[in-house]
């Protein structure tokens, strides 16, 4: 892959597939992912260069099989919330807004540029909390054109980007966040709080501890969201 810089990739992909623009984006931090001989670049976006894409973009069927893997995985963090949650913005700066407040509480779109054969590709993945769960949503960009593609189904992946592709490319991520956890986690000291309503929970750090409360009671989830709070303003 040629060394493009990340404001590059983003102006390049933007002027392809979405509205043109004048502002070049700011601090698109990015990692690269390789897997096998392929590099894949994940370049976060911000929620304005995330909405502009995703208007010319079709939707991936979801690997429900390989997300309930990793939920049951004792080896990663990708159950717990507040965790994946402070690596992601650790890492690549802070949420954005492209989610449901009620049923979820945080979102880090990202592009994912890479090339196959002599052709560049282009997805948007977005990582966000919906209820009690992780999501990566995947979308292909497409010509504003193409005639042949609607927006309003999921599509099966394509054969450049395959179901074992995404798969493995979502273990990578996972793992990667793992990592990453085990470092800044040392350093960590911050207290923070969210709170996923539409499930009653709640999630966070607090006195040297990440936790991740799920509450089956409404009376004892809106206490404990005041509690937090009351706390929140002493510190």
């Amino acid at each position: 892959m040629n060394q493009k810089s990340n404001t590059d990739i983003i102006l390049s992909v933007v002027s392809l597939y979405g509205e043109k623009k004048d502002s070049a984006p700011l601090n698109n931090l990015s990692i690269d992912i390789k897997i096998e001989e392929r590099i894949y670049k994940l370049i976060r976006l911000d929620d304005e260069q995330y909405y502009i894409l995703r208007k010319n973009s079709i939707s991936i069927a979801d690997d429900n099989d390989c997300l309930m893997y990793l939920s049951t995985s004792i080896d990663t963090i990708y159950s717990s919330l507040s965790k994946m949650y402070v690596v992601l913005k650790e890492r690549f700066g802070e949420s954005g807004l492209y989610y449901d407040d009620w049923k979820g509480a945080f979102s880090f779109p990202f592009l994912i540029y890479f090339q196959k054969g002599e052709k560049y590709f282009s997805y948007l993945l977005n990582i966000y909390n919906f209820r009690s769960f992780i999501e990566f949503k995947i979308s292909k960009l497409i010509d504003v054109n193409d005639q042949n593609l609607r927006q309003d189904i999921y599509y099966e992946p394509f054969e450049e980007f395959s179901k074992k592709d995404i798969a493995v490319f979502i273990g990578y991520i996972v793992g990667f966040c793992t990592g990453y956890f085990e470092s800044a986690a040392e350093r960590y000291n911050q207290f923070f709080f969210k709170t996923v309503r539409s499930n009653l929970i709640i999630f966070g750090y607090k006195d040297g501890n990440f936790f991740d409360h799920d509450y089956e009671d409404e009376d004892k989830f809106c206490q404990a969201v005041e509690d937090l709070t009351v706390f929140q303003t002493q510190q």
